[in-house]
């Protein structure tokens, strides 16, 4: 557990707020969460601006199982260090989206979890940030997103056993055993004692159809055999298998008076690790949550197969959560012998503030091409917040229809949404798409300038950004919006593609282009494009 305080606790002689903080740090260390939670509060009381002990007093609170209350603590949190503050590198502060992500993942609200966690991972790109935005998308049914961060995770952290445990589990609930099988076998060779991956591996090979393996079942008894000798105490669920297939493979080995009290069909529950550590980091997310659906869409080398289309939309309407109550304006410091824990805990929802987030300076990126137009961008100003839950709810009418393909009704839907709530991010990103969709790729060009007015570092509105200036044949502004995302967001893959792309067939810079292939080579040697690139890489050396 990364430990921020530190930096201001040093030794010797401490004020009484300072010794406070030591003192719960070091019930926090010795994994007592209550005795913490007192130190802290007394912090809080001395130290009543400092942001710090409100996030430390949070963080014992949340391993205490007390989430509405470390909820309120992080909160406050947040209050005092600011928004603005918040969205820069300061003091460490990012790692407050980090604890209210997992706060809500504990509390099994993984749709919220997502969101913050992905702001974390947009801030602070990190093994940690995706694997556990990873683990948020998972548990909220997205698991072609959980297996992009996992992919993220490894580029990092490449000898992670951990990581490539939970991309095996993840490929299993995607119906893709055999992908499974070398994610696990990958753990095991990173990690040899990993109990979680082995018996993962037995899974595989006992109840998946895998093509290309011999012998699987005898596989996966030496699978089995060997987890045992790992935990010589293993569920006697799995001694049991051991002892039905060994019977079954060597008949006549096996004594006659055998047990035979097996469970039919059986199947071990997959290892995901569930007794990890949840406190990791601790750091401050900016406020608001508005985050759409990561479009993963592979574009491909020049003269090869066309850059499909995108989706016809970027977003999910969350599932109905529970109604969370704005969060106290905190005065007095939370007694913490005296709360009690609700049941099903309810976390404070983060309050939507108007945030100045950073201006991204648009300049040519390839500039002196002639015969090129360029694009006027029209600079809007940031619109103002209006009637969020009114908002909400054209929004997603107006987002069935979008799935459904009715383009009109649900462009008019989300122009109706931003008539009550011009400040909606998403809505304008949504709008933008089915636009674009509706095929006026120039006219969606000004709403995605919108939606990057409220939020500049969506990766999704950028991107989408991007790919519409290609399409509405604006190349040289199209690799500028390229460039500024991938400032951003330097591992993001399918950028690096699509600029690639677009310097070798349009703008005739092969040298640009092949700097951007190589990256993508190098982010993802397995990349469904490799040979085309590979092959291009080989003409243009």
């Amino acid at each position: 557990m990364v430990l921020l305080a530190s930096l201001w606790l040093g030794t010797g002689c401490k004020p009484p707020g300072a010794r406070a903080m030591l003192e719960g740090r070091e019930h926090l260390d010795g994994n007592r969460p209550q005795q913490a939670a007192a130190a802290f509060e007394k912090a809080t009381r001395l130290l009543p601006e400092d942001w710090r002990t409100w996030n430390y007093l949070g963080l014992a609170l949340h391993r205490g199982g007390k989430h509405a209350d470390a909820g309120k603590a992080y909160q406050h949190a947040i209050k005092l260090m600011g928004q603005d503050r918040m969205l820069g590198k300061r003091e460490g502060s990012h790692v407050l989206y980090f604890n209210m992500g997992r706060l809500y993942m504990d509390a099994g609200q993984p749709t919220y979890a997502r969101q913050h966690l992905s702001t974390y991972a947009q801030l602070e790109s990190n093994p940690a940030a995706h694997y556990w935005l990873a683990e948020a998308c998972r548990r909220d049914g997205r698991l072609d997103e959980a297996e992009l961060e996992l992919g993220r995770a490894l580029a990092l952290q490449p000898d992670s056993a951990r990581t490539l445990n939970r991309l095996g589990v993840v490929q299993l609930a995607r119906k893709q055993p055999m992908k499974a099988l070398d994610s696990f076998r990958g753990a095991l060779q990173k990690q040899r004692n990993y109990s979680a991956a082995q018996l993962n591996l037995a899974i595989v090979l006992h109840r998946h159809a895998l093509p290309n393996v011999s012998q699987p079942r005898e596989q996966a008894l030496a699978a089995y055999r060997k987890y045992l000798e790992m935990n010589p105490k293993g569920p006697q669920a799995v001694q049991r298998i051991v002892a039905d297939l060994d019977r079954e493979l060597n008949p006549v080995t096996v004594a006659a008076n055998s047990p035979t009290n097996t469970v039919a069909g059986y199947e071990p529950p997959l290892q995901v690790n569930t007794n990890e550590a949840t406190f990791v980091v601790q750091a401050v997310f900016p406020n608001g949550g508005k985050f759409g659906h990561v479009v993963t869409t592979n574009s491909v080398p020049p003269r090869r197969v066309v850059t499909p289309t995108p989706p016809p939309v970027t977003v999910e309407v969350p599932k109905p959560a529970p109604v969370i109550p704005a969060p106290p304006k905190p005065v007095k410091p939370v007694q913490v012998a005296k709360v009690e824990v609700p049941t099903p805990p309810v976390i404070p929802k983060p309050t939507v503030e108007k945030v100045k987030l950073p201006d991204v300076t648009v300049a040519p990126v390839v500039t002196g091409v002639k015969g090129i137009e360029r694009y006027s961008y029209t600079k809007p100003a940031r619109p103002a917040v209006g009637d969020q839950e009114k908002a909400r709810e054209q929004f997603n009418v107006a987002y069935q229809a979008h799935r459904q393909n009715q383009l009109e009704k649900a462009q008019a839907a989300y122009r109706a949404a931003l008539k009550l709530d011009p400040g909606y991010q998403q809505a304008h990103q949504n709008l933008a798409l089915a636009i674009q969709s509706s095929g006026d790729v120039k006219g969606a060009l000004p709403v995605y300038e919108v939606a990057l007015s409220i939020n500049p570092l969506s990766m999704n509105a950028r991107y989408g950004f991007a790919r519409a200036l290609d399409r509405a044949k604006y190349p040289v502004d199209s690799a500028t919006e390229y460039e500024n995302l991938l400032k951003m967001y330097p591992t993001y893959t399918p950028g690096h593609l699509e600029l690639a792309n677009l310097y070798s067939q349009q703008l005739q810079r092969t040298d640009l282009a092949r700097a951007h292939y190589l990256r993508v080579l190098a982010l993802k040697p397995t990349h469904a494009q490799a040979p085309v690139i590979r092959e291009w890489l080989a003409a243009h050396p």
